[in-house]
């Protein structure tokens, strides 16, 4: 579950950045085409590059060997030990409550984009299709704003003098041969995925109004009366139901759509601020795309004197051990490990047998060590 945050995290970062190198640096350029290609390859490098970790391995130095025998302080009691009685409490996972909003959120606007697949299919079931050149043409007698979806080019022709239909046609046309209803499907998953990101929306706003702009620069090229093709903008906007997952001419902002048309063209110098955002990734993968891992060094030292420098000792008192075989051990671990051991308060029931004993241990000049069992 860390993960996931971690990449939402990191996602949405990315995501903040290259909207606000669009929308501080390139929103007002002219360069339309380069900005459809820069926030595509923003939504992709925000899905892409939280994934791309480099690992960077750090070689040490091994830690010492200890030379002196450690052990631990072991008491043996008789007895029995209560277990804790816990209250029952209710905690709260808010982990699996947040991953719960997520899907009901990502299941909706999936249910939306589905609905939206059914509104479309609607709109052209039935319909005659004109085929002409690349294109397919199909004039409908709902009223809705013109639109195209990827070789479809939806009007309703009634509604329009045969100069504004031509207007109109000019710019659907470029919508449908650059293939923009691509880049309108694609904002829309990375929505329904991100839905929780507010840049996101403002993101997908950015992509559909540069795909207008697009539209209308290419279209006007094509078109002798610029004027006129403005007051058909304007008169488009009276119309405001509209296929959502399509490329319709009405879209808000009117207002922007037209300045941009007056415009002049962006002097080529300022294609300096495409390479703004590279120096904020550099810092990004540095900063977290770089994982360290720490691996010791081959130990040098011959593994046999490890072995011999890591010894573990085992003393073994059983209820029939007498007070001699006592002695002996003691002697034997003198006399092979250099380790003093000195027995007290030796306690036998009637039947002679071991019931408390407490062993005093210490190897040479080392910190000693208690064994005691009652």
């Amino acid at each position: 579950m860390e993960t996931l945050f971690i990449f939402i995290a990191k996602s949405s970062g990315l995501l903040a950045m290259f909207y606000c190198a669009y929308y501080f640096l390139l929103r007002k350029e002219t360069f339309f085409n380069s900005n459809r290609w820069f926030l595509l390859s923003g939504l992709v490098t925000s899905l892409v590059l939280p994934f791309l970790i480099y690992t960077k391995i750090v070689w040490i130095e091994p830690a010492p060997i200890q030379n002196a025998v450690s052990g631990s302080l072991i008491n043996y009691s008789k007895g029995y030990i209560s277990p804790a009685i816990e209250n029952p409490s209710f905690d709260i996972n808010w982990n699996y409550v947040l991953l719960a909003i997520y899907t009901i959120g990502f299941l909706a606007l999936l249910a939306k984009f589905a609905i939206d697949f059914y509104s479309l299919n609607s709109v052209l079931k039935g319909k005659k299709v004109q085929q002409q050149a690349d294109f397919k043409f199909v004039d409908i007698n709902e009223n809705i704003a013109p639109f195209s979806y990827f070789d479809y080019i939806v009007y309703n022709s009634s509604m329009y003098t045969a100069a504004e239909l031509e207007n109109i046609i000019e710019h659907e046309k470029v919508h449908s041969d650059q293939n923009h209803t691509v880049d309108v499907l694609v904002a829309r998953v990375f929505c329904v995925l991100f839905w929780f990101n507010p840049i996101i929306w403002l993101y997908k706003k950015a992509i559909l109004q540069n795909l207008e702009f697009i539209a209308d620069n290419e279209a006007a090229k094509k078109i002798s009366d610029k004027k006129a093709y403005q007051y058909t903008l304007l008169k488009i906007t009276t119309h405001e139901s509209c296929v959502a997952i399509t490329n319709h001419f009405y879209q808000s902002l009117i207002k922007k759509r037209i300045v941009m048309l007056n415009k002049n063209q962006s002097k080529k110098r300022n294609y300096w601020k495409y390479y703004a955002v590279i120096p904020a990734l550099v810092a990004f993968v540095l900063l977290f795309q770089i994982k360290t891992i720490a691996q010791e060094k081959e130990r040098k030292e011959n593994q046999e004197h490890v072995e011999k420098t890591d010894q573990i000792y085992v003393l073994k008192f059983q209820k029939n051990t007498t007070d001699q075989e006592l002695k002996q051990i003691a002697e034997k671990l003198k006399k092979e490990h250099n380790i003093d051991m000195e027995v007290s308060d030796v306690k036998r029931n009637s039947k002679n047998e071991l019931t408390a004993i407490k062993v005093d241990i210490q190897k040479g000049t080392g910190e000693a060590q208690t064994i005691q069992i009652e």
